[in-house]
């Protein structure tokens, strides 16, 4: 019967059309899957020069203030030594006297 023949030949069109929608679909899903994947990563790249650049220019920043300290720190101790060099015999006979020696 011929009837039963269209059945089968839409309920083929039928299947056919519902498996090359699903193969579409899965291909859209893969495809936006991909894309966002590289936008994640072009992301995650970006951020990383971003935390690159912060690092570098905190280090330039911190090496800056570290010269800076050592140089001020070696000023420090250059003038507690010439103090102590020019102070030297006042500052013994102080502690001298201060301890109860008598010379």
């Amino acid at each position: 019967m011929e009837i039963f023949k269209w059945v089968e030949e839409i309920e083929k069109i039928y299947d056919d059309l519902i498996e090359k929608s699903k193969k579409e679909s899965l291909e859209d899903i893969r495809k936006a899957r991909t894309s966002q994947e590289k936008e994640m990563e072009n992301t995650i790249y970006k951020n990383q020069e971003i935390i690159n650049e912060a690092l570098a220019k905190v280090s330039k920043e911190v090496n800056e203030n570290s010269e800076n300290f050592e140089e001020l720190l070696k000023n420090l101790c250059n003038k507690i030594e010439n103090y102590y060099q020019e102070n030297k015999e006042g500052l013994s006979s102080l502690i001298f006297e201060k301890l109860g020696f008598d010379f």
